[in-house]
């Protein structure tokens, strides 16, 4: 009796801790976001070691986002998504989208921050510095096979389509619109770190998850 019950004891001390991380979401310091000389990705500087300077700082930042720092695209030269269901239209890149293609749409270097007189020095990058052609991670400025983003996503329009669903509902507060109300990169992905162990950069631990927050099938 004292065996099994120390066996029962053994197996729940290794399901206790793998239970515990479930949902939970990983550090940026794990994730390729972390372009330091410490990060995992293949993109990485070959001199910088801090890892939040490509994106934040804590001053001589741009208004462009909170205590932003990489230099940011311009909008206007992006073929947005659009479809004859789609019951709201996708503007040029704003908000949090604006600040994700600064690097992903490949025009600019990935190491170019304010306040440096030249990009930080990066490995594996295009000659102009920027994410090269090929790499999934380059979005390149034709938006249109993606989920539209920079889209208002109103009362009004939401419950015109049997499919939208008004309010948007995720009890724990992490996918839906930004403060302006539009569907943003960052409405499903969280450019920190991943709840999910499948999906890099997601709010949720699977697709279903985040999508159904504004969707009904």
């Amino acid at each position: 009796m004292r065996m099994r019950i120390g066996m029962v004891i053994a197996v729940l001390s290794l399901l206790v801790p793998a239970l515990s991380m479930a949902g939970q979401k990983t550090s940026i310091f794990q994730t390729k976001h972390n372009l330091s000389v410490t990060g995992t990705g293949e993109i990485k500087s070959s001199t910088e070691t801090r890892v939040c300077i490509f994106c934040h700082s804590s001053h001589n930042t741009s208004t462009d986002g909170p205590l932003w720092n990489h230099e940011t695209t311009s909008p206007g030269k992006f073929k947005t998504y659009n479809r004859s269901t789609m019951v709201s239209r996708a503007e040029q890149p704003n908000g949090a989208t604006k600040l994700c293609l600064s690097c992903h749409d490949g025009t600019i270097a990935v190491g170019a921050v304010r306040g440096l007189s030249r990009p930080i020095p990066m490995r594996n990058v295009a000659a102009g510095g920027e994410i090269p052609q090929g790499r999934a991670s380059r979005l390149g400025t034709d938006l249109t096979a993606s989920h539209p983003v920079s889209v208002k996503y109103q009362q009004t329009l939401a419950l015109s389509n049997s499919h939208l669903r008004w309010p948007p509902l995720d009890p724990e507060g992490r996918v839906g619109v930004d403060a302006d109300g539009y569907v943003q990169c960052t409405a499903c992905h969280d450019p920190h770190g991943s709840r999910s162990e499948r999906y890099p950069f997601w709010h949720k631990e699977t697709f279903d998850q985040v999508c159904q927050v504004c969707h009904v099938f």
